[in-house]
């Protein structure tokens, strides 16, 4: 695998650069209504691959292995949608600090901190 030449931003406000032969992203580099717009989200990039795997389903390229490698990019898109809620109740959405993770024993009705 080719490493990606990545580029920092050289002034406030400008994108991240991640380069490869034949393709060039820039991702969004700072918070938004810090920074200004000025690049990509991975969801974007995700969509990007999306369309071209959806273009071969639709044509003669079609086959079970890109239908797999679409369902595994949709399922990539619905976790970032769910950090991003989770982000948003914890109340660290367009922020830098971190969320917490999932407790899966809080759902639990039965669960007790204690084991009583």
């Amino acid at each position: 695998m080719i490493q990606p030449v990545v580029k920092s931003p050289t002034h406030y406000g400008t994108g991240e650069v991640v380069e490869l032969p034949y393709i060039r992203v820039v991702y969004q580099c700072g918070l938004p209504k810090d920074a200004g717009v000025n690049g990509c989200r991975i969801e974007d990039v995700i969509d990007v691959a999306l369309f071209k795997l959806n273009q071969y389903q639709s044509g003669p390229l079609a086959c079970e292995e890109n239908a797999e490698a679409i369902r595994y990019l949709k399922l990539a898109k619905q976790s970032l949608a769910i950090r991003i809620q989770r982000r948003q109740v914890q109340g660290v959405l367009n922020t830098m600090t971190k969320h917490e993770p999932h407790r899966t024993e809080d759902e639990e009705s039965d669960f007790s901190a204690t084991g009583a």
